[in-house]
């Protein structure tokens, strides 16, 4: 019990008759005694091995991923990059991570000079094409 809350999870290997490898499933039932409610989460693996913590974690931290991803391919314009092999995703999506990272960098750098200035994306951009 997790304060009026009763999680339940269930592992399993399973197969569907459509798809010819065995997926890791990962059942999460919760059931809320007051008032009586209940609420599942199916996840989906293709690694046997995965115990089902690393995987609960792993679903956590997707939607950030995908956020952070989002907002650097727009920040950057990297949205026009069509990536279809796996080598292309990996670059633009480290390329992308890494954009990200030292625009952070270079705001923090900027709000010790001008503890006021809150400068965004488009500001750093700016400041980028004044220089050159």
């Amino acid at each position: 019990m997790e304060g009026p809350i009763a999680p339940h999870l269930s592992q399993r290997q399973l197969r569907h008759k459509e798809c010819t490898p065995p997926l890791h499933v990962v059942l999460i039932a919760k059931t809320n005694v007051r008032p009586p409610a209940r609420a599942h989460v199916v996840l989906f693996s293709s690694d046997l091995a995965l115990a089902y913590a690393p995987l609960v974690t792993y679903d956590r931290l997707r939607c950030q991923i995908e956020c952070n991803f989002r907002d650097a391919q727009q920040s950057w314009s990297l949205e026009d990059f069509m990536n279809v092999t796996p080598t292309g995703l990996t670059h633009a999506a480290n390329l992308s991570l890494c954009l990200g990272t030292v625009a952070d960098g270079l705001r923090a750098d900027g709000q010790a000079r001008e503890p006021d200035a809150d400068d965004s994306v488009l500001d750093l951009k700016a400041d980028c094409r004044g220089y050159k």
